[in-house]
């Protein structure tokens, strides 16, 4: 005979009574229309689904979405971070080249980016930095289009596209050409973005 509630005993260290029992519904215990509790939950978790059009990062498959609601608008491979540590010769200072996760917006977007590049850039290549900043200026690695997710990461082109969907950048998130074109005119200013 299958009961419809199970009965569980709740341990001392739980609650500290022995004698209570705690009742746990079993699968008989569920409602005999099962469509309607999914229906009642997709119209709950619908209030919390993004508005406009959204981008997710999948940091583990290195690919990006451009999303409406539920519809993907987009998916293509992309780049993230290696997860590589470099050390300054100094000993000083030290870098770990990872995509930051949890949520961010698109804070501002630019055509022709101009990268002004940092002293790891240098020291990743053997080279001392240059003190001079106009000695810094890479005007081609950033490709067509960047999106700004701030704190100096973006979602930007690359001159590396045979690379793409694999982990290989310094936290950035690089894109392919055509790919990079359709996220920089689909998606808006304080677009949320998903890192995960």
């Amino acid at each position: 005979m299958v009961l419809a509630l199970a009965t569980v005993t709740v341990g001392v260290a739980a609650f500290g009574r022995p004698d209570r029992a705690c009742p746990v519904p079993t699968a008989d215990a569920l409602p005999a229309d099962a469509s309607a509790v999914s229906a009642r939950f997709e119209r709950r978790l619908e209030r919390f689904a993004p508005r406009g059009v959204w981008v997710t990062i999948d940091t583990y498959r290195n690919r990006i979405s451009v999303m409406r609601g539920r519809k993907v608008l987009r998916d293509a491979a992309c780049s993230t971070g290696s997860g590589v540590l470099l050390k300054d010769p100094s000993g000083e200072r030290q870098w770990v080249f990872q995509t930051p996760l949890g949520e961010r917006r698109v804070l501002n977007k630019r055509k022709n980016p101009v990268w002004k590049k940092p002293d790891w850039a240098f020291i990743e290549e053997g080279f001392e930095p240059p003190r001079d900043w106009s000695l810094r200026t890479d005007d081609f690695s950033l490709g067509d289009y960047a999106l700004d997710l701030g704190d100096g990461y973006l979602i930007h082109g690359t001159i590396f596209q045979t690379l793409l969907g694999r982990p290989v950048t310094h936290g950035c998130i690089r894109v392919g050409d055509k790919d990079l074109e359709y996220v920089y005119r689909k998606v808006p200013y304080g677009a949320r973005v998903y890192l995960f």
